[in-house]
């Protein structure tokens, strides 16, 4: 819930800048998808595989399916960022026709390129620590840090940056999330006892 009213605030500070802003908005985050898909697939997978190996007291199983997992999203998120980075135009042709429209998603692409490798390290990681049953504060610093991007969105747009301005406030926000998910995925797996412990 939190999640959608804070695209439904953003969504009205891009349709400030017209109907190209709005439409690369959407179709971006499309295109987008075939990186978050990836890892929520994976977070699913990572998930139960914790939940198992937890409850089996196995934390050394724990942390190489996260190490494994990580890496191989991790990959994945920098070959999208290169793609993104690299070749945005080329991709930006396939769903728009219009210069502007293209303008606008060539900055979109690049900005949010920064951010892939990040995004895919945020959800394989809450994955996992919902595996460890830390569903709640997974929820506190998604909330957090995903509702912080209205108000550097709104500061980052009264810049000469304008448009790009949210672009980035979702990047930064993004690259903030998947670094604090990994460290309190560590924090949270060196000072928790095996199950059988309990």
């Amino acid at each position: 819930m939190a999640y959608c009213a804070i695209s439904m605030v953003l969504t009205r500070m891009v349709s400030a800048y017209g109907a190209e802003a709005v439409a690369t908005q959407r179709v971006g985050g499309q295109i987008e998808s075939i990186s978050w898909n990836t890892a929520d697939g994976f977070a699913a997978a990572l998930n139960a595989f914790i939940a198992q190996n937890y409850g089996a007291g196995k934390m050394d199983r724990v942390r190489k399916g996260y190490r494994a997992s990580l890496w191989t999203v991790g990959i994945w998120g920098l070959l999208i960022s290169f793609v993104f980075i690299c070749f945005p135009k080329a991709i930006a042709d396939i769903f728009f026709h219009e210069p502007k429209a293209v303008a606008t998603a060539v900055g979109y692409l690049v900005i949010i390129g920064f951010s892939e490798a990040f995004m895919c390290v945020e959800l394989t990681t809450v994955g996992a620590l919902s595996g460890l049953g830390r569903t709640r504060l997974c929820s506190i610093i998604s909330i957090v840090l995903t509702s912080a991007r209205i108000p550097l969105a709104m500061i980052l747009t009264q810049t000469s940056l304008g448009l790009n301005g949210v672009w980035w406030a979702l990047t930064i926000t993004s690259i903030t999330k998947g670094i604090v998910f990994y460290f309190t995925f560590h924090h949270t797996s060196r000072h928790l006892p095996d199950a059988n412990d309990n």
